[in-house]
């Protein structure tokens, strides 16, 4: 049997196991009441923990590569939080960041939805996870408590705005850009000439002005003033044994202490249900196959390419 015939075959396996899969799944939607908040401990309505994850680089995503892959991104981030504040039985929420950070506008749009439920009183946990710097740390600071791990990367606080110079690569290859534009900065942060000093200024103003942005917020949500964070706010990493010394989180733990600590905070018993996203078996078949077969590495993985946005709240190591 050649190569084809067999990947072939499998891809039809995988359908039919999918169709099977997806059968099952809508069966039990059917069968539940709602399935808007699932319970990682056991079927229940009483009083408990919500769970929201921030996973990966923070942004407003695009149209899904995969159509049967769960939409990622900013949007699925606070379309749960819409959900846990609608719900009842929420009493208390633990956002898990695992992020470098990323877009202002859609870092800016969680940090307002966190403090609007911090607002109408909803406690508000976060647990960082291997990283939560940056952005990921601009959200974390919304909430009430932060706790981490002693190894957790964070802090990062600062803008940045990359765009490689490929000026010099082009001349070599003998490739000249042709630009007609309306305004003198519409090519702004163009990798095919040198950055003018003129616009060298406007960024820095822009970058500025997010920056000052950024440690407004933080201050708000941390309750403190903007002159205890500047000392640190220079853009270095950190671990979360040193955040805790720089007064940038509360406590150290994991995802079960900051479960813990939830409860607590909400005046809830121990054995209160944690309720978390759960994903469907047809969502979960195709996340597990995604990351088996991963995917071929685009050009700008191996070329440093402009970048989609200008200002992030990013670690960029």
């Amino acid at each position: 049997m050649d190569r084809n015939r067999k990947i072939l075959l499998s891809i039809l396996a995988l359908l039919v196991l999918a169709v099977v899969l997806a059968i099952i799944d809508i069966s039990l939607t059917m069968q539940s009441p709602s399935r808007r908040v699932r319970s990682i401990s056991s079927s229940s309505i009483a009083p408990g923990v919500g769970v929201v994850r921030i996973s990966g680089p923070i942004e407003f995503a695009g149209p899904a590569d995969n159509p049967f892959m769960p939409r990622q991104g900013a949007e699925s981030v606070l379309k749960r939080l819409d959900e846990l504040m609608a719900d009842s039985r929420i009493k208390a929420i633990v956002v898990r960041i695992n992020s470098p950070g990323g877009t202002v506008a859609a870092t800016q749009e969680i940090f307002q939805k966190l403090m609007k439920a911090r607002k109408g009183n909803m406690v508000l946990v976060a647990s960082m996870g291997d990283v939560a710097a940056s952005g990921g740390y601009y959200a974390a600071s919304a909430c009430g408590f932060i706790m981490a791990n002693p190894g957790t990367l964070t802090g990062s606080i600062g803008v940045i705005a990359v765009s490689p110079n490929l000026k010099g690569l082009f001349e070599k290859l003998g490739i000249r850009m042709t630009v007609i534009k309306s305004g003198r900065y519409k090519d702004l942060l163009s990798s095919f000439r040198d950055l003018g000093e003129d616009e060298r200024l406007l960024l820095q103003q822009m970058i500025d002005s997010t920056y000052k942005r950024f440690l407004k917020d933080v201050s708000l949500g941390r309750n403190v003033p903007i002159s205890d964070i500047e000392p640190v706010a220079d853009g270095r990493v950190m671990t979360g044994e040193a955040a805790l010394g720089a007064k940038l989180i509360d406590g150290i733990g994991g995802f079960e202490e900051a479960l813990e600590k939830a409860r607590k905070m909400a005046k809830l018993p121990d054995d209160a249900p944690v309720y978390d996203d759960v994903r469907s078996p047809i969502e979960q078949l195709f996340m597990s196959v995604d990351g088996a077969i991963g995917r071929r590495p685009a050009l700008h993985d191996m070329v440093p390419l402009p970048k989609h946005h200008l200002l992030e709240y990013r670690f960029l190591p």
